[in-house]
């Protein structure tokens, strides 16, 4: 129940990635999120590489849209600005993270629109009802 400014968009975001990880790391039986083996700053840089490009990327492509679309006064320019971002995003998850597996996108949107939900039901439901 946040408010939609830009720093709670930027929240949302990387907290989306955190939860994707987490979400892949079980699925894929794969625990170098939370045990990476980091012996150096060489390893400290690269792991913070493979796992804060993406979501850096995403923020600085995709927080000013979201944050313009709760400033749409209709609904309907919401709802495709939202759209339009969850695809966009989609499409450059699978192709710069996952080609291979195309489900790991889909997992990504799944989450990312729960989330949306979670943190700005508020602002959603104003949308929706006009108060």
């Amino acid at each position: 129940m946040l408010k939609s400014n830009f720093r709670n968009i930027l929240l949302y975001i990387f907290l989306k990635y955190l939860i994707f990880y987490i979400f892949m790391m079980f699925r894929n039986n794969n625990f170098y999120l939370v045990d990476p083996g980091i012996r150096d700053v060489a390893d400290l840089f690269y792991y913070l590489w493979i796992f804060l490009s993406l979501p850096v990327f995403i923020s600085v492509l995709f927080s000013f849209p979201i944050y313009y679309s709760f400033r749409m006064k209709k609904t309907i320019y919401f709802v495709l600005i939202n759209i339009l971002v969850l695809i966009a995003e989609y499409f450059i998850y699978t192709c710069f993270a996952s080609q291979l597996n195309s489900w790991n996108g889909i997992y990504n949107t799944i989450i990312g629109i729960v989330l949306l939900g979670i943190f700005f039901y508020k602002p959603i439901r104003s949308k929706f009802t006009g108060s």
